[in-house]
């Protein structure tokens, strides 16, 4: 049988991420209105960004004339992923 202190090894993970100071700077207030921890705000982030189902991404259609010869969204589309070759080398 595991020992609980083993157990527990496993739930939290330490990282280090970088904080531009200006940000850092307007969240301590924040924070301290809120009797709150830097730790326990990115938590509460995360959580709800992840939770969060995105809304899905539609470009809008950027034809130019293409009733008339023009260059349709399609066209322009297939151009960028031409150029941009494979997503996946190899």
């Amino acid at each position: 049988m595991l020992r609980c202190d083993l157990c527990n090894m496993h739930r939290h993970m330490r990282t280090t991420i970088d904080v531009p100071d200006d940000l850092l700077k307007r969240a301590k207030p924040f924070l301290a209105d809120r009797r709150m921890t830097l730790r326990a705000l990115l938590i509460d982030a995360l959580q709800s960004v992840i939770k969060s189902p995105m809304a899905p991404f539609k470009l809008r259609d950027a034809s130019a004339g293409a009733e008339e010869g023009g260059v349709s969204s399609e066209a322009i589309n297939n151009a960028i992923d031409e150029a941009r070759g494979p997503s996946f080398p190899g």
